[in-house]
C-alpha cells in the first residue's frame, strides 16, 4: 500500500495575518490549528480526490461543524425564541385561549426573573438555569423539547472564516497541477 500524500496549507487573511494551518492527507485525514480551535477528522470515503472534496465543504458549514464538534452548545437565544413562537402560534391557531397563553407567558416571565411582562419582552436570551426553572413550573406540554443546542461558536466561525480560504487555496493548487500535467490522448495537439 502506498504512503498517502500530505498537503500542507498555511492560510492567511487578505491583510497577511495568520488564519490557520491545515494538513490534508490523500487518505482522507484532515487536521487544523486555528484561532477558532484545533480540529481533526478522517473521511474514509469522500467519493472523489480528497482535496476536491474538502474544497466543496466551504458550501456546507453545518456539515463541517458536525464532523469537527458535537452540537451541545446551549443556545439561549434560540431557546427563548422557540418558546415565544410556540405561545404565539398556539394563541393564533386557537390551541390556547387568551388565558392559557397569558399563563404560559407568565411562566416565562417568572423564570426569567423579570418584574413584568413588558420587561420580559426585552429579554433576548434564556440561560440553562432559567430554562430548567421554566420547565419545572410551566404547564406547556413537553417543555424540554424547546431547549435548543448548536455547534460551539468557535467551530461555526472556523467553518465560516477558514473553510472558504482553504477551498480557494486547494482550487488554486489543483488548477496549477492540471496546467502542469502533460496532455494525453485526444488532448495532444498535432501540428
Amino acid at each position: 500500500m502506498a504512503e498517502p500524500t500530505v498537503y500542507q496549507y498555511r492560510l492567511r487573511t487578505p491583510t497577511g495575518d495568520w488564519l490557520a494551518d491545515v494538513i490534508l492527507r490523500s487518505d482522507g485525514f484532515f487536521a487544523t490549528v486555528s484561532d477558532w480551535g484545533n480540529y481533526a477528522f478522517r473521511w474514509t470515503q469522500p467519493g472523489c480526490e480528497f482535496r476536491a472534496f474538502v474544497a466543496r465543504l466551504e458550501k456546507d458549514p453545518g456539515y463541517v461543524c458536525s464532523k469537527l464538534e458535537k452540537r451541545d452548545w446551549w443556545d439561549g437565544r434560540a431557546t427563548l425564541k422557540s418558546i415565544r413562537a410556540h405561545i404565539i402560534e398556539y394563541l393564533r391557531d386557537g390551541s390556547y385561549s387568551k388565558e392559557e397563553a397569558k399563563e404560559a407567558w407568565e411562566s416565562v416571565v417568572e423564570s426569567l426573573g423579570c418584574w413584568s411582562r413588558r420587561e420580559a419582552r426585552s429579554v433576548d436570551e434564556m440561560d440553562v438555569g432559567q430554562f430548567m426553572a421554566w420547565c419545572a413550573e410551566t404547564k406547556v406540554e413537553m417543555p424540554y423539547e424547546f431547549g435548543r443546542y448548536d455547534y460551539p461558536p468557535d467551530v461555526r466561525s472556523f467553518a465560516r472564516e477558514v473553510m472558504p480560504v482553504l477551498a480557494a487555496a486547494i482550487r488554486e493548487q489543483l488548477k496549477a497541477e492540471a496546467a502542469a500535467a502533460p496532455a494525453t490522448g485526444s488532448e495532444v495537439v498535432h501540428g
